[in-house]
């Protein structure tokens, strides 16, 4: 009998450890949620790839979803600022764990060039590593010629 009590008093504490885990994941996701309704937000790998777009993000540059996830960072860039020595550093940065904010050039749909003002924060995993990149933007302006 006190074997079953034993067991029977592990499987609760587990279950009790699962609901609180299922309760902070709702609770993130509510809080991610809140932050996708007011800003527009990209996530990508720490390799650049594009995860995930929210529609403000796509409205902002005129895209698709199709048109971005799956495609490296990059093609939001002007050609001159994807090949350029500030592009590799600024990614070498934010995969070692630093945050880049500021106005950076962008390409919209249509071809036209922006300025996004926008923060670019890595998401560190538990080996305090980059294993994402999320950015948000806050406002895009046309680039002056």
């Amino acid at each position: 009998m006190a074997f079953y009590n034993r067991k029977k008093l592990e499987l609760q504490e587990a279950l009790a450890k699962l609901e609180a885990a299922e309760n902070r994941i709702q609770e993130l996701e509510s809080d991610f949620q809140a932050v996708e309704k007011a800003m527009a937000v990209l996530v990508m790998t720490q390799d650049g790839i594009i995860e995930r777009a929210n529609h403000r993000l796509l409205d902002l540059l005129g895209y698709q979803p199709e048109a971005l996830i799956g495609q490296h960072h990059r093609v939001l860039c002007t050609n001159d600022y994807a090949k350029s020595e500030d592009y590799i550093r600024f990614w070498r940065e934010l995969v070692t764990g630093n945050v880049k904010k500021g106005r950076f050039p962008a390409v919209h749909a249509d071809g036209h060039e922006l300025w996004l003002e926008a923060s670019y924060s890595p998401v560190k995993g538990e080996q305090g590593v980059a294993t994402r990149v999320i950015a948000l933007v806050n406002s895009a302006q046309t680039a002056e010629k």
